[in-house]
């Protein structure tokens, strides 16, 4: 009788937490996500797009203080955040221009990170078809991992509206300058030829 009533409090802990881890595997979705210890959207440099041009959108990352995530070389330990974008037909994204990291240190390992807000800005090309006066939903599955003495997996299902105008658009009221003063700090590629 014992070991019956056992076993069904153990069957019952193992279902709420496979439900529970079920749950937690499912990505939130929306303009701005908050994923327990990233506040996560997407960003746009120009309030619009034109045309046949090319535009910046970034993934900005409000990273919990005390926490951090990585550069494309994460350093000994981590892994770089990933964005995968599903765009309207004619679309594409180009890579992420990755901000300069600051080095941190978790016991003996060197990473590199960012802490607080970052912007991880990405080209995206407009085809010469899209239609001006309309309005277009771009989306990225955006994944991070996030470390502060343990890593936690974490990601989102970003979107933004982005309007499409004939004429030159202004720079976004909020981010414009943002991304412009990101894209102008990355840093460049040195130029140096393989032998």
């Amino acid at each position: 009788m014992l070991i019956r009533k056992l076993f069904t409090a153990l069957k019952g802990v193992l279902l709420a937490g496979l439900l529970a881890s079920l749950g937690a595997g499912q990505a939130a979705a929306g303009p701005v996500v908050n994923t327990g210890h990233i506040e996560a959207e997407l960003v746009a440099q120009d309030a619009a797009a034109v045309p046949g041009a090319t535009i910046y959108v970034a993934l900005r990352q409000k990273i919990t203080p005390g926490w951090h995530t990585y550069w494309r070389n994460p350093g000994d330990a981590g892994a770089a955040t990933t964005i995968v974008w599903t765009l309207p037909a004619g679309w594409s994204a180009g890579d992420i221009v990755w901000p300069t990291p600051e080095q941190t240190r978790v016991g003996p390992l060197l990473d590199y990170a960012y802490k607080g807000e970052v912007l991880l800005p990405v080209p995206i090309t407009v085809p010469a078809s899209a239609a001006p006066g309309s309005t277009v939903t771009l989306k990225a599955a955006a994944a991070f991992l996030v470390c502060e003495e343990i890593c936690i997996p974490e990601d989102a299902i970003l979107t933004l509206d982005m309007p499409i105008v004939s004429g030159a658009p202004g720079p976004d009221p909020k981010w414009g300058a943002v991304v412009a003063r990101t894209l102008a700090d990355a840093p460049k590629a040195a130029g140096l030829k393989a032998v």
